[in-house]
């Protein structure tokens, strides 16, 4: 299992194919499995990296609040851990707001960003609503399969889950197996409510792709469309239908639209 301290904490992560780099940064909670369904499609072209951001998954929690801004350095040193001087960067839900730090703070390190399902913060974004918000909540000593369902409506449609309800459960199991500390949710959590690149945003120069789904009721879809404005040249892709987690619910439509891009 490979690991680097370069970020200053033990931090996974994996590679999987050859060619160009191409960097996956996952969102709140989530660790380098659910890319299960990019993953095997996007290494059959380029070096997919994965990794477990601070604070889930198999990385180590320092102790938070984090700072959008603090996890691209992270995402930046493991790059240069592993000897990769640019890469195409993706970034889902705080993922992205992750990656747009890493375009601004890095700038020498990206060669085409993807902003998936993600916020600007600061003054051009619309929050997510207070209930919504209150969904992605843990405590210490909550039922965490409980705090997993509460969260469901915010991340995938009813029609997925009254369809396929497999793939619901699924998630769910392996959320379940792979919890992360409450204290390391909280961190991260605190980096996505704090997130504030929005005045900056005209400074990213890399070619950049912003897509969402149109029924995202967690970061609602005019964010994506207001990042598509403030960055010169981005081209914003909404997939109709589509929930917060787009990539999940629907990979075919999401993994096209990136490969082309990249392409």
């Amino acid at each position: 299992m490979p690991f680097t301290d370069s970020p200053g904490f033990r931090m996974y992560y994996e590679e999987h194919g050859s060619g160009f780099p191409l960097l996956l940064i996952n969102g709140l909670g989530s660790d380098h499995v659910e890319w299960l369904q990019q993953t095997p499609a996007f290494s059959r072209r380029l070096r997919t990296i994965v990794f477990d951001n601070r604070g889930a998954g198999d990385s180590e929690a320092p102790e938070g609040p984090y700072s959008t801004g603090q996890m691209a350095d992270d995402a930046a040193a493991l790059l240069s851990a592993m000897g990769i001087g640019r890469a195409h960067v993706l970034g889902a839900s705080l993922g992205g707001m992750i990656a747009q730090e890493l375009a601004l703070r890095h700038s020498e390190r990206v060669s085409r960003l993807m902003l998936a399902c993600t916020s600007p913060g600061g003054e051009g974004s619309v929050r997510p609503s207070p209930v919504a918000l209150a969904a992605f909540v843990r405590t210490t000593d909550g039922d965490r399969e409980s705090e997993l369902r509460r969260m469901i409506p915010y991340l995938y449609t009813e029609r997925c889950c009254r369809e396929r309800p497999g793939e619901i459960e699924e998630f769910i199991a392996r959320r379940l197996s792979r919890p992360g500390s409450p204290e390391g949710f909280a961190a991260q959590l605190a980096a996505a409510v704090g997130h504030s690149a929005w005045e900056r945003l005209d400074g990213i120069a890399a070619p950049t792709l912003v897509i969402t789904g149109g029924d995202d009721r967690l970061v609602p879809p005019v964010n994506s469309e207001r990042i598509a404005h403030r960055i010169p040249g981005a081209k914003l892709v909404v997939l109709p239908g589509r929930p917060h987690r787009l990539f999940a619910e629907d990979p075919d439509a999401f993994n096209r639209e990136i490969l082309a891009f990249l392409a």
